[in-house]
């Protein structure tokens, strides 16, 4: 034992003639001399990192790379199985570098789970404000609600721009066309400033009633001047031909050939009566503006209806449709009622929609004959 010692606390054992030595834990050889590798033939896979169990005999185990596991790293980690993407988003698992998952998001939606609606983002409503719902057939629709003045899926194409009758309180609207772009201006009636005539101001502190006329305000921001005896016109202006005459209603003005015995009394001006013919006559005397629509006196037996954002024409009876877009969606959904006014034969009249959500035939004169 003391000519061939065994190495690494191996112990020596004498045989017949010779000797053999038994090596401690991890070494090998006939002297024990070499260190004993159990990753010489390990079976770890996937690219994985052998490991030495030092207090193990022969033992090791495998450190798997990220995204794989198992005792030899034969499983490759599926970080999908319990995750959810929503509104039809698909979750892939990341190769590569990158470890775990991802939701693969459908147009219109993000988030780490698909689970933010953002179809308005792509919408590009570039005059006007974009909103979603669900449809009956179970898809996201987005459609743009365009600004005045604007129309088209995008909200882009300019259109007569008096046609949302933006000018306020009987305002008459004037169109300008630049040739690149169309505009407008609103001609404000007494009363009224502002670039819708929006403004209404007390016509009174800007007007003079002449030969001392007492100037009074009207209910629409006009103004009327009561002239003394002996004075006539708007402001008081004019000196009264007849005075002491008086006509009746609808003939007020007199005219005098030669002498004032020989005055005669006269029609009034279209659109005014009175004694001084001092009275517009009110044209929304006999008018019914459609879909909360205001009526605002223009003169005699005319008027300008004011229409609530959404409708248009001479009564405020057409109604401006929304142009709708669809993004795939599989969720619950709610329903939306049809065209009420699709199909519907009104005759000599035409179909209006009423505030409570239902409809009417419009008639401007007796019956609606078919």
């Amino acid at each position: 034992e003391g000519n061939y010692p065994c190495l690494n606390n191996g112990t020596c054992f004498n045989d017949v003639g010779s000797y053999h030595c038994q090596c401690s834990i991890k070494f090998e050889g006939v002297h024990c001399e070499k260190k004993f590798d159990p990753c010489r033939s390990n079976h770890c896979q996937n690219q994985a990192t052998c490991v030495d169990l030092d207090n193990e005999i022969n033992a090791y185990e495998c450190s798997c790379k990220p995204g794989f596991t198992g005792k030899l790293c034969e499983t490759k980690i599926d970080f999908c199985k319990n995750v959810t993407c929503y509104f039809g988003g698909e979750c892939v698992n990341l190769e590569g570098d990158e470890v775990g998952y991802a939701c693969k998001c459908k147009v219109g939606f993000s988030g780490n789970h698909c689970e933010k609606v953002e179809i308005c983002k792509i919408a590009g409503c570039v005059h006007g404000n974009c909103t979603y719902e669900l449809f009956c057939d179970g898809e996201y629709h987005y459609r743009c609600e365009c600004d005045e003045g604007f129309e088209g899926n995008d909200c882009s194409t300019d259109i007569e721009p008096c046609l949302m009758n933006p000018c306020k309180n009987g305002a008459t609207c004037i169109v300008y066309d630049y040739g690149l772009y169309v505009d407008h201006h609103c001609q404000c009636p007494n009363g009224y400033i502002g670039e819708s005539c929006e403004i209404k101001i007390n016509s009174c502190k800007e007007i003079m009633c002449l030969h001392d006329g007492e100037c009074r305000v009207r209910s629409d921001g006009g103004y009327i001047c009561d002239c003394p005896d002996g004075y006539m016109g708007k402001n008081c202006e004019f000196k009264h031909p007849c005075p002491g005459k008086f006509c009746t209603e609808q003939i007020s003005s007199c005219l005098y050939p030669d002498t004032v015995d020989d005055s005669q009394c006269t029609l009034c001006p279209i659109g005014y009566v009175g004694y001084n013919c001092e009275t517009e006559i009110d044209g929304c005397l006999k008018v019914e503006c459609l879909n909360g629509g205001t009526c605002f006196s223009t003169g005699l037996n005319t008027f300008h209806c004011n229409c609530p954002k959404g409708f248009y024409g001479k009564y405020c009876e057409r109604f401006l449709k929304l142009f709708y877009h669809t993004i795939w969606f599989n969720y619950m959904y709610i329903c939306l009622e049809n065209d009420l006014c699709l199909g519907v034969n009104c005759g000599t009249g035409y179909c209006s929609y009423t505030l409570d959500g239902g409809y009417e035939c419009i008639c401007h004169d007796g019956p609606c004959l078919g």
